[in-house]
């Protein structure tokens, strides 16, 4: 597994647990909110630039998600929602470019 890849499964997988989170019972969103906390750590750590603007995404939907573990406010889930969208449009863009480029 290449670089790119990695970073691109560190994200997807960040982005998923927070939406993850959103649903799940009070018991066990305090079970998950470590290892969200820890793949928002590795997602920080990514570095490709072609990454960037998906990280900045991934990034926000996870401090968003973080949030409503710890206040419960229906605006900070739907701002999760929201970006969790950004981030799946996102990973449709470069999946579009990394084909046309042929490096599917």
């Amino acid at each position: 597994m290449n670089n790119a890849d990695r970073e691109i499964e560190i994200l997807t997988n960040a982005t998923l647990l927070a939406g993850a989170i959103l649903n799940a019972e009070v018991s066990k969103r305090e079970a998950m909110l470590p290892k969200l906390k820890v793949l928002e750590n590795e997602a920080k750590a990514t570095q490709l630039d072609v990454h960037k603007n998906l990280k900045r995404l991934v990034i926000m939907t996870v401090n968003a998600a973080i949030r409503y573990c710890s206040s419960g406010k229906q605006s900070d889930a739907k701002l999760t929602r929201r970006n969790g969208n950004e981030v799946a449009k996102e990973l449709g863009r470069l999946k579009r470019l990394a084909h046309r480029k042929g490096c599917d």
